[in-house]
């Protein structure tokens, strides 16, 4: 075995470990247990990829592995989260609108698999997975942190239909940037906004991850209708 596929490998695992461990503490009615462990698994993902690049670390099994991971993790682990919270009350209604993000994750993940074309990507073609379930954990974990539950729970169906939607749009996303300011000003623009979000998020993670998430969901949304009313069209890379 490539010993440099080892790191991805074991931080994917970690990935999918958290979406296990999520939809356990989701079964057992620790919701705001389960949200954060989401947003530990989008970490670990976060840095599966990092790692890959910085060591060259690819391989088809490590693509197909993270897909899977974040099918639970991204996917059933939010959905489940969504159904025990709330949409369990719902009915059948419910039960259609909570299996949404792990649906339209799972199509998502399926079409980066058919049409992926390297491991450098500039751009996102859709809202990015992860995202998605950053979102939605996010939400729980701001309503929980402030007014002990959710609030506003209406918001929550046009909101996990809004983000089903995008995972599965053309509409175009930032990706991360380089870590360099040496690159270009674009690239050294969005690397100081992204240190700053995060600054934030580690500073006040219950309070800033739901904002700064939204945010970014929202700015690929206008960016993309502002698109297609002018008929302009983007050839960017998928990715998840």
């Amino acid at each position: 075995m490539n010993k440099r596929l080892l790191i991805p490998g074991t931080l994917t695992l970690l990935n999918l470990f958290c979406g296990f461990l999520s939809i356990r503490y989701s079964f057992d009615g620790h919701y705001l247990t389960a949200a954060w462990l989401i947003i530990l698994a989008a970490v670990f993902d976060a840095l599966d990829g990092a790692v890959a690049r910085l060591i060259r670390g690819y391989s088809q099994f490590g693509i197909e592995f993270d897909s899977l991971a974040d099918v639970i993790s991204f996917g059933a682990a939010p959905s489940f989260l969504l159904y025990s919270i709330h949409f369990q009350s719902l009915g059948d209604v419910g039960v259609i609108i909570s299996f949404m993000p792990l649906f339209f994750g799972a199509v998502r993940l399926a079409r980066f698999n058919v049409l992926q074309a390297g491991f450098e990507k500039e751009n996102y073609l859709g809202l990015p997975i992860p995202m998605q379930a950053i979102a939605l954990a996010s939400y729980v974990i701001f309503c929980m942190s402030i007014w002990g539950g959710i609030r506003f729970p209406a918001f929550l169906v046009p909101f996990v239909v809004f983000l089903s939607f995008l995972m599965v749009s053309h509409f175009e996303y930032e990706a991360l940037p380089k870590f360099t300011f040496r690159k270009d000003l674009r690239n050294t623009m969005k690397l100081s906004a992204f240190l700053g979000a995060s600054l934030l998020a580690i500073l006040f993670p219950q309070f800033a991850i739901f904002p700064l998430t939204l945010l970014f969901v929202l700015i690929g949304f206008v960016r993309g209708v502002l698109q297609a009313l002018h008929g302009e069209e983007e050839v960017v890379d998928i990715s998840t």
